[in-house]
């Protein structure tokens, strides 16, 4: 009877709530090895006055109950499982560290490389992981440059960024030679953290006016193809300006959904990178078309846009980041020079 007074006595020093869990767990345990109770027997747990027989009984077949009763009212199994998930899934996530520069893009190299190089240092005294700049941030938007200045350049900044531990997303117009022949790309050059060249993307939905298709960009540019990027376990995707809006006005070919492609094909995140001007007829087409395809997919999307030309223009859509609610979580200022740094936390 001893034992019985002291499990008594046990019980009766647990808080209610955790006595239900011990109601719940000797039912279960009853059903797994049933035991015959009288029925009075059965309330308030094991609060309960056994016969000899009953003690006889729940010593010899029972011995592992007060082990039970331990685990759950003191040791908390439950509680420690939903922590052990919690923790779990805090170090399932990944936080990337983005930096953006929203620049007026010109026509002058020598100028745009300045202005890139100092964002890199930016980046680096902002803990960034990676740096990522506006469509043809270094050549200009343009197919007339120089091939051997830009790819000097490019040379020059991939160099930097690896010096300064930032990886690159750099926004440039680029020739390359196929057979001896230029072919101009409009690209982003991916350059990780390391200083390794992960290739390029290059703008798929060249713009063309309607009253003329196939003419602009089409005849400017090569056609890129669509394909994701890896860095420390995050695939990523790159999209260039057009190739995310498909826009009315522009766009003289069906519309691919490049968006939904990438998703498609593994990317957690998508960088938007553009040179879209400042009509502001535009902007609530572009604006709301990026919020919808970050909600639909559940994805992060940043953003960077050239600046307008004059101090005073305000671009016709945000730099920024936008969350997978389909929210603006970092929203950058229209007009002029702008640098800003978002945190990004990723599924593993």
């Amino acid at each position: 009877m001893k034992f019985f007074t002291w499990l008594n006595s046990v019980t009766l020093l647990i808080p209610k709530d955790k006595r239900n869990r011990e109601n719940k767990l000797k039912l279960e345990w009853e059903i797994l090895a049933p035991v015959t109770f009288p029925a009075e027997k059965r309330h308030g747990g094991l609060r309960y006055a056994p016969t000899r027989g009953d003690e006889m009984d729940m010593i010899s077949k029972r011995p592992a109950i007060a082990v039970l009763v331990f685990l759950v009212c003191f040791l908390n199994p439950t509680e420690m499982t939903l922590s052990k998930c919690k923790a779990d899934s805090n170090d399932s996530m990944k936080t990337l560290t983005i930096s953006g520069l929203q620049m007026p893009v010109t026509s002058d190299v020598a100028r745009n490389e300045k202005r890139i190089l100092g964002a890199i240092k930016k980046a680096a005294k902002a803990g960034a992981d990676f740096l990522v700049t506006p469509e043809g941030s270094l050549s200009g938007y343009t197919p007339n440059f120089d091939r051997l200045q830009v790819a000097q350049a490019v040379e020059r900044l991939a160099a930097a960024a690896k010096e300064h531990k930032v990886g690159l997303l750099l926004g440039t117009c680029f020739k390359e030679l196929t057979n001896g022949k230029e072919q101009c790309y409009d690209q982003v050059r991916v350059y990780t953290p390391q200083g390794e060249y992960l290739g390029y993307h290059a703008k798929i939905l060249l713009c063309s006016k309607l009253d003329s298709p196939g003419s602009g960009e089409m005849t400017d540019y090569v056609e890129g193809r669509l394909r994701t990027f890896e860095w420390n376990g995050i695939s990523f995707g790159i999209l260039i300006c057009n190739d995310f809006w498909a826009t009315p006005g522009y766009t003289t070919i069906p519309n691919p959904y490049l968006p939904w492609q990438l998703k498609q094909m593994g990317a957690q995140l998508i960088f938007h990178h553009i040179n879209s001007g400042t009509d502001q007829k535009y902007r609530a087409f572009q604006e709301s078309s990026v919020n919808l395809w970050a909600k639909s997919l559940g994805i992060y999307i940043v953003e960077v846009n050239a600046a307008g030309k004059n101090k005073n223009e305000k671009t016709n859509a945000s730099s920024g980041l936008v969350g997978p609610q389909g929210k603006r979580e970092t929203i950058v200022p229209d007009v002029g020079e702008q640098f800003f740094t978002c945190k990004i936390r990723i599924a593993d």
